[in-house]
């Protein structure tokens, strides 16, 4: 399976990086946008469901603080997630829609 490319992007003054998200029936690659101050990685509930995750079905739950107030997000964890080389196994996201303008597709915390 192929990994993303190593190679950051920086448009419009946003730090993004193609990142392999991997659920128990396929994976995809998206957009991340580098987020410094995030604890999480946010992707959205449809890219959840396209590898094969239903977040409404998640029993785990948290506030998240976005530009619009506050909302309460599922957490899944997925298979693995890899960027930049390195792969990451059974990680926890926060399934929540950016706004549909957004240029990437979710954020990649830290």
């Amino acid at each position: 399976m192929p990994l993303p490319s190593k190679s950051p992007l920086i448009e419009d003054g946003l730090l993004s990086f193609y990142v392999q998200i991997t659920g128990p029936k396929t994976y995809r690659i998206i957009k991340l946008a580098m987020d410094t101050g995030a604890t999480y990685t946010i992707i959205s509930p449809e890219t959840a469901v396209s590898i094969g995750y239903n977040p409404i079905a998640s029993k785990k739950h948290i506030e998240v603080t976005t530009a619009s107030g506050t909302i309460i997000a599922p957490i899944i964890t997925i298979k693995s997630i890899a960027c930049l080389g390195y792969k990451v196994a059974n990680i926890d996201v926060i399934c929540h829609d950016l706004p549909r303008q957004s240029p990437v597709k979710g954020l990649l915390g830290v």
